[in-house]
């Protein structure tokens, strides 16, 4: 179970990583309007450290842990429950 955790969660990474490509960094979003057609980022900041950002993606719900300090910056990391499901975002849009 923890060794097929860990490929979904390189899976993940890996493509975030070539989606993401060398563009640079996308800014999120802190609040999000399901009735606005100017959406600025796929992606809904709900917490924010010195070290990490939590988000959510819009459409899917799943959250994701993006580091966020010197030598690490924009790796994102799914967050998923006690049973290896991804977690989803159940608060207030």
């Amino acid at each position: 179970m923890k060794k097929r955790i860990l490929e979904i969660m390189t899976v993940t990474v890996l493509t975030m990583s070539v989606l993401s490509g060398c563009k640079g960094f996308a800014t999120t979003e802190t609040e999000y309007d399901t009735e606005s057609k100017d959406i600025k980022s796929m992606f809904v900041e709900v917490e924010k450290n010195n070290d990490w950002v939590i988000v959510y993606d819009k459409k899917t719900k799943v959250m994701y842990a993006v580091s966020d300090y010197s030598y690490g910056s924009g790796v994102f990391t799914e967050l998923v429950d006690e049973n290896g499901r991804p977690r989803l975002w159940e608060g207030k849009e």
